[in-house]
């Protein structure tokens, strides 16, 4: 197949230039807009406990059991709140009445209008009250956002006797919504101009630093019509579309590099022609598919994810992977093709460009081998270090921990935290189905307050003749390790009669959250090991290296998210990256670095491997094939990490802290990999084991012979 790309880009270089970019045209036509398309982050599994309750009682009641949007109302100047005063009674009133009006709310308590059900909305030391909607969406994330945004324009469009704020968990969530989108777009400002100048460095001239450009672009217009097409089938989330820019760019370092560097070593050693040109298809070439097959099969393990910010991320990563190699299989030798000897133009500085072969990375590397086991040993060592703080990581998750301290919400919710029962914003509501007698609901309702150890507690009241609800109000924060216990316990009672109980709140989701993770993570696990074990063996024809690959990427991964710990919930980071948010993990961040940092090592791993592979196959020993390889490997690996970290972390600008432990993430996980894994462990490795790395069963050799892809 290869070698049939080789003919057609060399032979026909302007014709797959057009349709390539006639298709890429086509693909900004109609993804252009797909951002409208999209929607919110989407943490939430349906068919998890706490969702399907929210279900019942939105099917009973038309609306949520707990207000997902509050007006906090105080007098200006911060004196008392005088609820007498006419002016501040029709505020009051008028306010509900925009609240009531608003897209998907559902239900309005005005405390002024219903004193006994809204007691405890109006504030103790006379100061406020709070007005309460409870939405009629299931989509508290997507269209809980759509209510809050209806709300701030509405109250907006009038002048006040009082101050307003707007406050609750549907707020809260768009503004980190709209604070994401803010940042990235901020720090998109910041990366490119940065890759550009490190391209620049790299490639040492302005014609090579733009292949990758170029190919990055491509990329992301092509990932873009995939998601618009995904989001007329399923709902899909706004996130797919944050990652596609950055791992777009970086696989498009990755491979330009990798292709343009072999192309410049063909030039060496034979001149312009067919041969260099056919030369760097069937290596570079391959090596780039089977890059970005890897990344893709990682990334594309996310989709059996229910929640839809990973499932979309699955989706939009594994797109990004296919078509990286694609576009660069296709368009990069038959920009070549046109180039020649001009690839090299319009250079920028003298001497080796740092894709260039390296004597340095070379002697390195038979330094390693000449001690293996203790460069192996210490490395090992040092990644299991790094590794040890996720042991005792606290988990977080969505919750108005997350509002910046910029956020117009943010205060209010600080405000009614401090000075109003939890259930205000952070109720937790126990659902009731099935017939259950006044008394019988009366005493479960002592026992949910005593097990629960809860401040306040409504009365059940009846949704339908078959289901009944109460809410209660926790002393600790929503995730809070002790709001968790309070949930755990409500849950272990026995329901009243027969009956069938289901717990919400955002207490209840998280923990839910994390049990639909930790279910479904081993099926990810396979669906991420076993594609990149066979993609490796066609590769390298061996068994032993591939479990090597997936043992490194392992370590890389652990210490990857040992360092996360260590920056953020362990302070370490907190002063440099300006940190505001939760001394903890957010969960979804984990899954999330685990399927890119593991698909991104992996793509490291095959880039060294067919450079070691091709001068073994060539009758090299194999302590020199592994010098060979990761002297022609070393700066490019190096320069594309360094790129791909710079991309990533320009995403540390982010006042949203899980945005900003996404991108540290990312980037840590690229530079551990390009440095101690592929230029310590991997040649230490590689001597320890000797022709043993090559090793595979006859069977299995058999079908190398068969579907195995070679240099052909």
């Amino acid at each position: 197949m290869l070698d049939r790309v080789a003919h057609l880009t060399w032979r026909r270089p302007k014709l797959v230039l057009a349709v390539v970019g006639a298709l890429t045209l086509l693909a900004i036509a109609v993804g252009h807009d797909v951002e409208h398309r999209l929607k919110a982050a989407g943490f939430t599994d349906s068919a998890s406990e706490s969702e399907r309750a929210i279900g019942l009682l939105r099917d009973r009641l038309g609306h949520d059991a707990g207000p997902g949007i509050v007006l906090l109302v105080r007098a200006r100047g911060h004196g008392r709140l005088d609820t007498a005063d006419p002016a501040v009674r029709r505020d009051v009133a008028r306010l509900a009445a925009l609240l009531e009006r608003t897209r998907y709310v559902g239900r309005v308590v005005n405390p002024l209008e219903r004193p006994a059900e809204g007691a405890a909305l109006v504030g103790r030391d006379g100061r406020s009250l709070v007005i309460s909607g409870e939405l009629s969406t299931q989509d508290v994330e997507n269209d809980g956002g759509e209510a809050a945004k209806d709300a701030k324009e509405r109250i907006g469009r009038s002048r006040w006797a009082v101050k307003v704020g707007v406050a609750g968990y549907a707020p809260s969530f768009n503004e980190v919504n709209d604070q994401t989108r803010e940042d990235l777009t901020k720090a998109e400002l910041i990366a490119f101009p940065a890759l550009a100048v490190l391209l620049l460095l790299v490639f040492r001239g302005v014609v090579a630093a733009a292949i990758p450009l170029l190919l990055g672009g491509m990329s992301i217009v092509g990932t873009m019509l995939v998601l618009t097409v995904m989001s007329e089938l399923v709902d899909t989330s706004i996130f797919a579309l944050n990652l596609t820019t950055a791992l777009s760019l970086g696989l498009g370092v990755d491979y330009a590099l990798l292709m343009v560097s072999r192309y410049r070593e063909e030039l060496e050693r034979a001149g312009p022609g067919w041969d260099a040109h056919r030369i760097t298809v069937l290596t570079a070439g391959r090596t780039a598919m089977f890059s970005g097959l890897t990344v893709a099969a990682a990334m594309a393990a996310l989709v059996v994810m229910p929640q839809r910010f990973l499932y979309s991320i699955g989706v939009a990563g594994a797109a990004v992977g296919a078509l990286s190699a694609l576009v660069a299989v296709l368009v990069v030798p038959s920009l070549l093709a046109l180039l020649g000897t001009r690839v090299n133009s319009l250079a920028v500085r003298r001497g080796p460009a740092v894709s260039d072969e390296s004597d340095s990375w070379y002697r390195l590397a038979w330094a390693v081998m000449r001690r293996p086991v203790a460069v192996g040993l210490a490395s090992a060592l040092l990644l299991g270090a790094l590794a040890v703080p996720l042991f005792s990581t606290t988990l977080t998750g969505p919750s108005a921990e997350a509002v910046p301290p910029g956020a117009a919400s943010y205060e209010p919710t600080a405000y009614i935290q401090r000075h109003y029962p939890r259930d205000i914003t952070e109720a937790v509501t126990v659902t009731v189905q099935g017939r259950a007698s006044p008394a019988e609901l009366a005493r479960y309702g002592r026992s949910l307050r005593r097990a629960a150890h809860a401040t306040r507690a409504s009365p059940f009241a009846r949704a339908s003749r078959d289901v009944s609800f109460a809410n209660l109000a926790l002393p600790r924060p929503a995730l809070s390790a002790r709001s968790q216990d309070s949930v755990r316990a409500i849950r272990a009672l026995p329901p009243p009669g027969d009956t069938r109980v289901l717990v919400s709140g955002n207490t209840a989701r998280f923990i839910d959250q994390k049990r639909s993770l930790a279910d479904h993570l081993p099926l990810v696990v396979v669906l991420v090991a076993v594609p990149t074990l066979v993609l490796l063996f066609l590769l390298t024809g061996s068994v032993v290296l591939p479990l090597k690959t997936l043992l490194m990427n392992a370590l890389t991964l652990a210490a990857t998210l040992g360092v996360i710990v260590l920056a953020f919930e362990d302070g370490v980071l907190h002063g440099p990256l300006d940190y505001t948010g939760p001394s903890a993990v957010e969960v979804t961040s984990l899954v999330f670095l685990f399927a890119v940092v593991f698909g991104l090592a992996t793509d490291y791993a095959v880039l060294v491997l067919a450079r070691i592979k091709e001068q073994h196959d060539r009758g090299v020993p194999n302590e020199e094939a592994v010098a060979i390889g990761i002297g022609r490997t070393g700066r490019v690996i190096t320069a594309a990490a360094l790129c791909i970290a710079v991309v990533f972390g320009a995403f540390a600008v982010s006042s949203v802290f899980f945005m900003k432990e996404i991108a540290v993430g990312q980037a840590v996980g690229v530079l551990l990999d390009a440095t101690i894994v592929r230029a310590l462990l991997v040649p230490s490795l590689m001597r320890l084991l000797g022709d043993w790395n090559w090793w595979a069963p006859r069977p299995l050799r058999v079908v190398y012979r068969r579907f195995g892809l070679r240099e052909g």
